[in-house]
């Protein structure tokens, strides 16, 4: 917080980005990270993250693996380090191999070795699930049928210590899970909101997953008209829910997150309450974004399931401290929201849980390394399949949804649900039980062969394609450059944007940073992206500007490909209503320029300027550049790149140009 007081007035992405080089808490990013004989006899998430941070630098880990959908970052670091679980060692120290737990000679199949997965294995793990199931909504038993009567035993061990307030059980049908039966009770049929209110409560509970500070402390301000006009500004820093959380956790103490996230707050204050309801609070924000834009997209009629589902999973994985596990929990919620639409009927965005089951089911010889794809293959055979496993399988299902659609009859979504069709698993399904028979494969190793895990259901970091640039870029006030060093394979690719390039702006220079972190993740090579970034900057004119602590930076951001990139945002009138404003840029010379001037325009529409001499003021800039591009024809400004014939280029624009006090823009030699 010291560090942050200190710093001129920026948007919070370039403050975090300033910040970070100064706050690696004492360890040398060239460090090496050894994982420690404790960590292998712990809980599997705890060992999968330690193992994936064994043998790597202090700068690798940090804010490039996943944490069962956060990104590692300082305070998971730090908590590793505290409780034994890694040790720091030297720069180019050799960590050796990773730690393994010692097997248990007591267990009853001690010594022997652990039987490989099978899908008929599977079949019967799904059964028990479904006994389970059965139990706890309806307190009714459920007989089984072949080798799922000498599994139940082992099944019954693993899923009685998840049941209750740890809230890590998922039954065979989702929707009867902790958080989604709640979600279905109390958001779906609350008639004190509108569709697209309860859309939005949706993501806002599932920010934090706990039942109680939803129905505590969140709905009776959601159920308020001043909290719809701004959903946004409830959730700020100061704002009414932060507050109202705030008190929650100072008079209860009550958990604010599920324990489902192992998350660790980072942290930015100092008091221990308040910093876990900000880091809630700042999620929260994120996923009403996400919120905004995913639910236009549900209810456009023109998109087939497949489009929504691509399209809703992209914004997530975009969202800060999101990436694919995120995204297949919320498209999950959606697709329980919307049985009709069929989003996960035939495919599913696929966490690290279910990758490593997916892998050790799915034949070698297929050989398809896409998981989504992988997860359609291993759908068709689970389908096809006719082995009296399978068989055992169906029927048991059929029985056991007809007692669960009678239990619930009062709620139409849940009998949508338990109403399958013979030889018709879901994708979602497949998924999220996938997930669970992983770690009942673990349980099996653990207490009936006495192994610490099953190894060849180890877990996996995401991959670096959901990568967020936000921990990656940074400024260099050496090089008087935004950089960062995009991680891929083995490898890290440099990248830097001069500030001189954007006419000393740093928050366009971050700007522009973030764009090409974005091109280098959809998979774009170092010269491609270098030839982006002249192209943007090169149409970047400067001039007038919003503040730096304006919320504009955060707001306006183009969309959509380069040339016909739209910077669009809505803005509430004094009656209440809400309107929606543009720039284009094609209409400001740029996407640059149609960023800039949406950023101007908002300010102004936020001061409470009407909405019709925004669009004049707006319309008068787009004409100024069109002028100004006329009399002088830009030329692509190239920043600093690693060829020695831009270096040269570079010194011949800077003798050129030397002596010019004016934007980079204005010169008539390019940078």
């Amino acid at each position: 917080p010291e560090i942050v007081a200190a710093m001129p007035a920026a948007t919070p992405k370039v403050i975090r980005a300033l910040t970070r080089r100064a706050t690696k808490d004492g360890f040398e990013p060239s460090s090496v990270l050894k994982c420690t004989d404790k960590s292998a006899n712990l809980a599997l998430l705890i060992q999968d993250r330690c193992n994936a941070c064994h043998g790597k630098t202090v700068s690798d880990v940090l804010g490039s693996m996943v944490n069962n959908g956060g990104r590692y970052n300082m305070a998971d670091l730090k908590y590793d380090i505290k409780h034994g679980r890694l040790e720091v060692l030297e720069k180019g120290a050799l960590a050796g191999a990773i730690p393994t737990g010692k097997p248990r000679k007591d267990a009853p199949c001690g010594g022997q070795p652990l039987p490989p997965a099978t899908v008929d294995e599977f079949f019967n793990f799904c059964q028990c699930q479904l006994k389970m199931e059965l139990k706890q909504h309806t307190g009714g038993e459920l007989a089984l049928a072949g080798e799922a009567q000498k599994m139940w035993p082992s099944v019954e061990t693993f899923i009685t210590p998840n049941l209750g307030l740890t809230e890590r059980w998922v039954p065979y049908h989702t929707v009867l899970g902790v958080h989604e039966l709640f979600l279905v009770q109390s958001v779906h049929y609350n008639k004190a909101w509108d569709e697209k209110q309860r859309f939005i409560a949706m993501f806002i509970f599932r920010a934090h997953c706990k039942r109680d500070l939803f129905d505590t402390v969140q709905a009776p301000l959601m159920k308020t008209k001043q909290f719809w006009q701004d959903p946004l500004k409830a959730f700020a820093p100061g704002g009414t829910m932060e507050k109202a959380i705030v008190a929650y956790r100072k008079k209860t103490g009550n958990p604010l997150i599920t324990s489902c996230f192992r998350i660790i707050p980072p942290r930015v204050l100092k008091d221990d309450d308040e910093n876990l309801v900000r880091s809630v609070t700042h999620r929260t924000l994120g996923l009403i974004e996400v919120a905004e834009k995913a639910y236009p997209m549900m209810k456009d009629k023109s998109k087939t399931a497949d489009e929504k589902l691509a399209c809703i999973s992209t914004m997530v994985q975009e969202a800060e401290g999101c990436g694919e596990t995120w995204a297949k929990m919320l498209t999950v919620c959606i697709d329980l929201a919307y049985p009709k639409e069929m989003l996960l009927e035939t495919q599913c965005d696929v966490g690290t849980g279910a990758s490593p089951a997916l892998r050790c089911l799915l034949p070698a010889k297929l050989n398809v390394p896409d998981k989504k794809q992988a997860l359609k293959e291993l759908l068709k055979i689970v389908n096809s399949a006719k082995s009296p496993h399978s068989k055992s399988f169906w029927a048991t299902l059929k029985v056991e949804e007809a007692l669960i659609s009678k239990h619930f009859k009062a709620f139409p979504l849940i009998v949508s649900q338990a109403n399958t069709k013979a030889s018709g698993m879901s994708a979602v399904t497949l998924q999220v039980q996938l997930c669970e028979y992983r770690q009942f494969r673990h349980s099996i190793a653990r207490h009936k062969y006495g192994l610490p895990e099953d190894p060849n259901m180890r877990g996996e970091a995401e991959k670096s394609t959901r990568l967020t640039p936000d921990n990656f870029v940074e400024y260099d006030e050496k090089r008087k450059s935004v950089v960062f060093q995009f991680p891929k394979e083995d490898t890290k690719i440099d990248f830097d944007v001069p500030i001189k390039s954007t006419g000393n702006k740093i928050v366009v220079a971050f700007s522009v940073a973030h764009k090409c972190f974005h091109r280098f993740l959809q998979g774009e090579s170092k010269q491609e992206v270098l030839k982006y970034r002249d192209e943007i900057v090169g149409s970047y004119r400067g001039g007038v500007e919003s503040p730096d602590d304006s919320e504009a930076w955060e707001v306006c951001r183009a969309q959509g490909v380069h040339g016909t990139s739209v910077c669009s945002f809505s803005m509430e009138a004094k009656d209440g209503k809400k309107f929606p404003f543009q720039t284009t840029a094609l209409a400001a010379g740029g996407v640059l320029e149609a960023e800039r001037i949406g950023r101007l325009c908002w300010d102004k529409l936020k001061a409470g300027v009407k909405k019709e001499v925004v669009i004049e003021f707006r319309n008068k800039l787009y004409k100024d550049n069109a002028a100004a591009s006329a009399a002088t024809p830009q030329k692509h400004k190239a920043a600093a790149s690693e060829s020695p014939a831009s270096k040269d280029k570079v010194k011949n624009a800077a003798a050129t140009a030397k002596g010019s006090s004016g934007p980079p823009a204005k010169k008539s030699k390019s940078l």
